[in-house]
């Protein structure tokens, strides 16, 4: 009998090593498991290695049925349970992985896996919602997991609450010049198509006052892609643009990739067009980004680079974080009121802190220098601002 045990145990270890060394292998890998199990079918790890390989071969009803067998006699087997998830997320039956994720969980209520489980088949079912208590759940019980961090910063940015905004900043200049004075007041909307922004913009400079209303739409297309669409109108058009227009196009491309391209029209007293491109990148807590904008014009085309890194705080993906920017170029492709239309080149260091206050409440505070040269002839003429903002979501 010890020879026989041992016979058997080398016998999987082979089937093993042919399913693993390629996919080339994996038929004679089952042609072995199945052999063996004709003679040994109470052997569950046998069972289980045929259920996998089968699985990798898009055989997933006889793959469902290999696991399926080894479950019904120890419901919680440790690699039983992982494959059968698998056959049904690969299989795109995300409501029975669901069932499988939530019938276990009733015997191990505490197990970080199935609840990753359970959260991403409801996310595929369209009911992120109810993802979120799972996912909090995970997160008490391993606060570093990544995954879990991440499907909740997913969860969260695609089911955005209802928020009010107010922001207040100050630019002033190292040359003594008059500073300006920035409000802003947003209402952010979440609709079925895509969350919806308003915003009312108040600017104070010279003792002008000038005053933009805008509207801000992110469309939903399909998983992975979605939009961006702006329009802003200005009543004096003094300080701010008369008008303003622009789009984005967001798209997934796996592996924490995102590329997006778009186009903004800033009605200036004479019109600017500004082409961009970003090519964004998640890592573990970390959000990177890389963007373009390219302004032609007379005597020539124009550009600005922008990089930025976020680091969350948390697990929330919209606010909670610290982030550091750096841009460099031609101020048009990111200006909002008439004084960065008069900077020729810049080069901009700024710090975001943004920060949870618990319940409803977050604040944020936004410190920058830069350092441009202006229409006038300036050269190293420094300019900082300073912005806080009190957010309230419901």
């Amino acid at each position: 009998m010890p020879g026989m045990a041992a016979g058997t145990e080398d016998f999987v270890a082979k089937a093993r090593q042919l399913a693993y060394s390629g996919k080339q292998h994996r038929g004679e890998a089952l042609s072995l498991l199945r052999q063996h199990l004709q003679q040994e079918p109470d052997d569950s790890e046998a069972r289980v290695l045929y259920g996998t390989v089968l699985s990798w071969e898009g055989q997933y009803d006889e793959a469902r049925a290999q696991l399926k067998q080894v479950l019904a006699k120890k419901p919680i087997h440790g690699d039983a349970l992982p494959a059968l998830l698998n056959v049904e997320f690969w299989s795109d039956h995300p409501e029975a992985a669901e069932a499988v994720a939530r019938e276990a969980l009733g015997r191990q209520p505490d197990t970080v896996y199935l609840l990753l489980a359970d959260a991403k088949a409801l996310i595929r079912l369209n009911r992120s919602r109810d993802a979120l208590p799972v996912l909090d759940r995970a997160l008490m019980l391993d606060a570093t997991n990544r995954q879990a961090r991440e499907m909740r910063r997913e969860v969260t940015f695609n089911n955005p609450k209802r928020e009010v905004v107010i922001t207040h900043s100050y630019d002033w200049f190292s040359d003594g010049r008059n500073g300006q004075l920035e409000t802003t007041l947003s209402f952010k909307n979440p609709t079925p198509l895509g969350s919806v922004v308003a915003n009312l913009n108040r600017a104070d400079r010279f003792s002008t006052v000038d005053y933009q209303t805008e509207l801000e739409f992110y469309p939903r297309i399909r998983p992975g892609t979605y939009g961006y669409l702006n329009v802003g109108y200005s009543v004096h058009g003094s300080l701010y643009p008369a008008y303003k227009f622009g789009g984005d196009l967001y798209q997934s491309i796996g592996h924490g990739f995102e590329l997006s391209g778009g186009y903004r029209r800033l009605a200036f007293s004479s019109g600017v067009d500004i082409y961009t491109f970003s090519i964004a990148k998640y890592f573990h807590d970390w959000l990177f980004t890389m963007r373009g904008f390219v302004v032609p014009g007379d005597p020539g085309t124009s550009g600005t680079a922008l990089f930025s890194a976020r680091y969350f705080l948390g697990s929330e993906g919209l606010h909670n974080y610290l982030e550091f920017r750096y841009s460099h170029g031609a101020s048009p492709a990111l200006a909002q009121t008439i004084q960065d239309i008069q900077v020729l080149n810049s080069s901009k260091y700024t710090f975001v802190f943004d920060k949870s206050l618990g319940g409803r409440f977050n604040a944020s505070f936004t410190g920058s220098l830069g350092q441009a040269q202006r229409v006038n002839g300036l050269v190293d003429l420094n300019q900082y601002e300073v912005s806080g903002a009190l957010l309230y979501r419901f």
